[in-house]
């Protein structure tokens, strides 16, 4: 086993980094061929993906010395303690300076490239060339650091690391579920799709903090329960213990409404946001079939109401799932208007993504014909009515579909509603399991 098995997925770029580190560890089989070991690496991407992990392989299976310079001095010694490290690497060749975090270096952004210690890091990695001085260096925003500093020459190659996705997701997942007591059939798929694009470090905090959970209830083993509520407080932002008090209030009211199939006796306030959380996720699911990852009915981030969080496995055509997506934000509304014949009030973010996102398909991807294409005569006024009219009538399209496909699958619409204010939390294993109970009618676009 060596450094790179312990990156968990990430094969392409594990690949490259393996590459890269051949080269330094044998410098001989590539200059018998005329060419020369890469000048330096670049790893970027947002906090916590695995790039200080990658780092740290590279570093041990080239077996050089490393010296290391990250910001933790006042600005006029930082220059010079950037100096003297390029100067200790030079003696100590071939050897690898590990710039880390250099985005860190100034105070500076993307506005102020020519900062002092930039300008520094440039000169030393000149004065190394030919010296056997390998530069590996890590960020967060690339956009902070000068075109000067990131071109070839400097850094031959830069590699993009991203929040782990599908496969990737599902290992890193699993790695972490290995070393804790979880109950059997926690499914390590169904948990990458709620963490879908969640870093690393967000991934592993999680799942720790559902054992958190599980341990303070004595629990003998950790549930799937234990991580859905780590997931509300880490990745959604729900409180521990949100609407407890409205919790009490609903009980009685939730039990009557499950014994009779209907909610019609529950709270006003409980019903309507059920009822709207469900019309996205029967929609939705309709449409796109396991693309709903959780259904809630708990304020997130101090706003009332529930949320629907939605997973795209990339196996529906880009316009298939953008339509998809529209349709689904409108069947909250839809839901509203279909059991209480009234328009929901509260959906007017629904409606800004459902306006945003056709205008796009309006002028952009041209779904009502060319001639409202965004460069044709863009300062026309004319154009730009027409534009509207067009977003506006396709708006009221999705919206008549989302209303017809909960129309056509009542069954399922009121079950979910049903099982989601009585959890107040279903999870896609939950919607699979209502919707195998149902007789769903496909609705085409």
């Amino acid at each position: 086993m060596n450094a790179f098995d312990e990156i968990i997925g990430y094969s392409a770029i594990k690949k490259e980094l393996r590459q890269i580190s051949d080269t330094l560890k044998n410098k001989d089989v590539y200059a018998s061929l005329g060419v020369s070991a890469p000048k330096g690496l670049l790893l970027y991407g947002e906090p916590g993906v695995g790039k200080s992990l990658m780092a740290s392989a590279i570093i041990e299976e080239s077996g050089r010395k490393v010296f290391t310079c990250r910001k933790d001095k006042p600005n006029g010694d930082f220059v010079k303690e950037i100096k003297a490290t390029f100067d200790k690497a030079a003696e100590n060749a071939p050897s690898i300076v590990y710039l880390d975090d250099m985005d860190k270096f100034t105070n500076g952004d993307e506005r102020h490239p020519d900062a002092e210690e930039y300008v520094t890091v440039q000169s030393c990695i000149d004065e190394v060339k030919g010296k056997q001085v390998f530069v590996l260096a890590t960020a967060n925003n690339i956009r902070c650091l000068p075109r000067s500093l990131r071109r070839a020459g400097r850094f031959d190659h830069k590699i993009e690391v991203s929040a782990p996705r599908g496969e990737d997701a599902e290992k890193i997942i699993a790695h972490y579920l290995k070393d804790k007591k979880f109950v059997d059939g926690v499914d390590a798929r169904t948990i990458a799709r709620i963490m879908d694009g969640k870093s690393c470090a967000e991934l592993e905090t999680v799942i720790n903090e559902a054992g958190l959970y599980a341990g303070f209830e004595r629990a003998e083993a950790i549930t799937m329960n234990h991580f859905m509520e780590a997931c509300l407080r880490t990745i959604f932002d729900v409180p521990v213990g949100n609407n407890d008090d409205y919790d009490d209030d609903c009980d009685e009211e939730c039990e009557n409404a499950q014994q009779n199939n209907s909610l019609a006796d529950s709270t006003k306030f409980l019903s309507q946001i059920v009822y709207h959380e469900a019309g996205h996720a029967v929609v939705s699911e309709i449409l796109c079939p396991e693309s709903i990852t959780l259904v809630s009915a708990h304020n997130r981030g101090g706003e009332s109401g529930g949320f629907t969080d939605y997973y795209n496995d990339h196996s529906f055509a880009p316009l298939y799932w953008s339509k998809s997506r529209i349709i689904g934000a409108l069947g909250g509304a839809a839901a509203i208007e279909q059991k209480y014949g009234i328009f929901d009030a509260g959906c007017d973010r629904d409606l800004d993504f459902a306006f945003d996102r056709t205008r796009d398909l309006v002028v952009n991807n041209c779904v009502c014909g060319l001639h409202l294409h965004k460069n044709m005569y863009e300062d026309s006024q004319r154009l730009w009515s027409e534009q509207e009219q067009a977003v506006s009538a396709e708006v009221e399209k999705y919206y008549r579909k989302a209303k017809e496909i909960i129309s056509l699958n009542m069954d399922f619409f009121e079950k979910v509603a049903t099982a989601l204010a009585k959890k107040r939390l279903l999870s896609a294993v939950d919607i699979k399991q209502i919707k195998s109970e149902c007789k769903i009618v496909p609705v085409a676009l």
